[in-house]
């Protein structure tokens, strides 16, 4: 891990709290700015933000949708777009999709925040918080094998692809048969790959203590314990905030 960065824990503490401040928030301009802070820690920390952004464009739709559906089913506000009697876009409406859009991107940039440490140093900083080593060792092996599945998935469309299946010109009934027997392989082989780990895990004698020890190790230095107060900080303003707004 690259002596720039900041301790896992102290991004461990941001998410937290930025997560955690972002489900509580129901006003769009606070969650814009958070929002905001968020990307700013983010490039502090140097995620890459082209293939944030990549994610982040996705998202449109699902705001797109909860507009329309809040609009329709819970219209409030003034009516920006209307079919007869019927609204189809009011300002209540566009402000939850609103709302949707930037927690949901804030959720990506946290976890983003996570990807230039390495699986080791995230592993330790959460035993020296005292999670379970077990624990911390199932969330590890969990991330591991969410892309290990998505790439079984890619190849057998990319295959399927290749025999001149065209996937967008069947029917709905056949696109989804096809993609029940498309899951099924790719299951089976995570199945095969998460018992030959925990094969290796046993030969090597994992939880045969109930205390473990670690040559690794990771210390606070003072720019850390800087982050910290400020994250504090950071947290009792956002509720200052809330109770204002």
């Amino acid at each position: 891990m690259p002596r720039k960065l900041p301790d896992p824990r102290v991004i461990f503490a941001l998410v937290l709290v930025l997560s955690g401040y972002g489900v509580a928030i129901r006003d769009v301009r606070l969650m814009a700015g958070l929002l905001l802070l968020s990307l700013i820690c983010a490039a502090a920390v140097g995620v890459g933000f082209s293939r944030l952004f990549g994610s982040l464009r996705r998202l449109w739709q699902a705001a797109v949708a909860i507009a329309l559906i809040q609009s329709i089913f819970a219209p409030s506000g003034e009516v920006l777009l209307a079919l007869g009697n019927i609204p189809l876009l009011t300002v209540g409406g566009l402000l939850k999709g609103l709302l949707v859009l930037f927690r949901l991107a804030l959720f990506i940039t946290g976890g983003a925040m996570f990807t230039p440490y390495t699986q080791r140093a995230l592993i330790q900083a959460m035993v020296q918080i005292r999670l379970p080593s077990e624990a911390a060792y199932m969330v590890s092996i969990g991330v591991r094998f969410i892309p290990q599945m998505r790439e079984e998935l890619k190849d057998s469309l990319t295959a399927l692809q290749l025999r001149g299946v065209v996937i967008k010109k069947l029917r709905l009934k056949k696109r989804l048969s096809l993609y029940s027997y498309l899951l099924l392989p790719a299951v089976a082989a995570s199945l095969q790959n998460a018992r030959e780990l925990a094969m290796s895990m046993e030969m090597r004698a994992f939880r045969a203590m109930r205390e473990r020890t670690s040559y690794y190790t990771l210390s606070l230095r003072r720019g850390d314990i800087a982050m910290l107060c400020a994250i504090f900080l950071l947290a009792t303003g956002l509720a200052a905030a809330m109770i204002m707004f």
